[in-house]
């Protein structure tokens, strides 16, 4: 496979766009937060989802982990600290996790996705 089809570029480019959205938000929400731990988070999930794009099995492997992990810490955070958080705080961690949870299945389950991490690997 010389050549990679339209499809598997715009796959590759939804989820692109789906994680740079994730980033914007998480980086909102750390601001908001005002928690600057997370922001070595936010650098490992970048330098993580670059390895991805770049068609490395076990990368991928890595953000699954990441975003099944981050999905269920939110949403248990937003349970155990719902009075404690505000309105915005709590808000946004729900929607980081459903995006989260979008993105792992995404990953999982889009075939022109998988054909272009083949071409990648074939191609490096």
């Amino acid at each position: 496979m010389l050549q990679i089809d339209q499809a598997a570029l715009k796959a590759r480019n939804t989820l692109l766009a789906m994680f740079i959205l994730l980033c914007i938000l998480d980086t909102t929400l750390v601001i908001a937060a005002r928690d600057r731990w997370a922001i070595g988070r936010i650098l490992l999930t970048i330098v993580v989802m670059y390895f991805v794009l770049q068609g490395h099995k076990w990368a991928k492997w890595v953000m699954m982990s990441l975003c099944s992990f981050l999905a269920v810490i939110l949403v248990t955070m937003v349970i155990l600290l719902s009075g404690k958080l505000s309105l915005f705080l709590s808000i946004g961690s729900l929607i980081m996790a459903v995006l989260s949870i979008i993105i792992l299945i995404y990953i999982v389950t889009n075939r022109d996705l998988n054909s272009y991490f083949a071409w990648k690997r074939q191609n490096s």
